[in-house]
């Protein structure tokens, strides 16, 4: 009997994970892909799997305010950014990731080059503190998200579901990377498509410009 509890209450409760990558700008476990088509500063070949885990694990279950934008558009982005600055008081992070429906930022602690907390964004003028996020990834240079261009974002779209080869793609989303002094690398934003056979994505500059593109493997 106690047995049949323990197996219980080790699979009736429910436990949300929000899994945030710590390398310079690509997740560990990472798409299988072809040979990139184009290189540029702090572009890196990934290795072998079908997930990337730079976003959370699972989508938060909290409702989602009807009528929202899509924030995977320049206004979309820009307003999940605006949200951020206001509830942490600036626009330093240390990570930004943004899907169709949510974003979520690890927004530097005011007065700190280390310590962030994580913020939640679902549209709306709030974005809401989850708690304490923890301290950066050695060498990580916390990045301004008002310098980068939100208006590449459409073209970056596009260029990913022409170029990637995910066919019917079940899930896509923005990823905000740092700079790294360990790595020599610039800050920049990365575009991945998902879909039944694995991940992919391209890598871009703070300015919108692509400097590789990691497709699926035939």
């Amino acid at each position: 009997m106690a047995a049949a509890v323990v197996a219980v209450l080790a699979v009736g409760i429910p436990v949300a994970v929000v899994n945030w990558d710590r390398g310079a700008h690509e997740p560990d476990d990472r798409p299988t892909v072809a040979a990139p088509s184009q290189q540029g500063p702090g572009a890196q070949r990934p290795v072998g799997s079908t997930a990337p885990t730079t976003a959370p694990a699972e989508e938060p279950t909290a409702e989602e305010p009807a009528g929202k934008p899509d924030l995977l558009t320049p206004a979309g982005v820009r307003a999940a950014v605006a949200a951020v600055e206001e509830a942490s008081g600036g626009a330093k992070v240390s990570r930004f990731v943004v899907y169709p429906e949510y974003a979520i930022a690890e927004a530097m602690v005011k007065g700190s080059t280390k310590r962030y907390d994580q913020y939640m964004y679902r549209g709306g003028d709030v974005a809401v503190r989850q708690g304490p996020g923890g301290t950066v990834f050695p060498g990580s240079v916390p990045v301004d998200l008002d310098s980068f261009a939100w208006d590449a974002l459409p073209a970056l779209l596009k260029r990913a579901e022409k170029e990637l080869g995910v066919k019917d793609p079940t899930s896509r989303y923005l990823v905000v990377s740092p700079a790294s002094t360990l790595t020599n690398s610039d800050a920049g934003m990365s575009v991945y498509l998902s879909g039944a056979y694995g991940s992919a994505y391209l890598a871009a500059d703070a300015k919108g410009r692509v400097t590789a593109t990691y497709p699926l493997e035939d």
